[in-house]
């Protein structure tokens, strides 16, 4: 009886010290050692450099990556030894994920657009508003200077008001 294949994701980290030129390296051979223990790819997702929220072994910046495979539960452990002796690789975790139907996408992009939208109005009324602060500012009348103040003080003292 053949074990039933589960959706996979794989989170990993290449630590900052490394050059981005073997950024490709690195994950090409995480790629051939999924394939060499019968997993299959579905995708992969490049994250770029992000900031720890600690250091990790004097590191403050990292690539993350993420790849996501069908395999079996089986080859999982095999799998996991193998990336532990991976020296490229920083920190990693693989997690089960369940397989999104296509109407559970289609929502999460309307979900998405919408909030973008949101974003952005927010965006443009304090842009507005700023705007609006800006003008009435410039608009105040203008301030009288000390020297302009004293003079028009000795006009006024000087007349005989009384």
């Amino acid at each position: 009886m053949q074990e039933q294949s589960q959706h996979y994701e794989l989170a990993l980290i290449i630590p900052g010290s490394i050059a981005e030129d073997k950024h490709q390296e690195i994950l090409t051979g995480v790629k051939n050692y999924l394939e060499q223990n019968q997993a299959r790819l579905t995708q992969t997702t490049d994250w770029g450099r992000r900031k720890f929220a600690y250091a990790i072994k004097n590191l403050r910046h990292g690539f993350y990556f993420t790849l996501e495979f069908d395999l079996t539960p089986k080859i999982l452990k095999e799998l996991d030894k193998g990336l532990k002796l991976n020296n490229n690789l920083l920190r990693f975790m693989i997690v089960k994920k369940r397989i999104k139907t296509p109407e559970e996408i289609v929502r999460e992009q309307k979900l998405k657009e919408k909030r973008a939208k949101f974003e952005l109005d927010q965006r443009q009324a304090k842009v507005k508003e700023e705007a609006k602060g800006q003008k009435e500012k410039t608009s105040a009348k203008p301030k009288v200077s000390l020297e302009d103040l004293d003079k028009k003080l000795d006009e006024l003292l000087e007349k005989d008001i009384i």
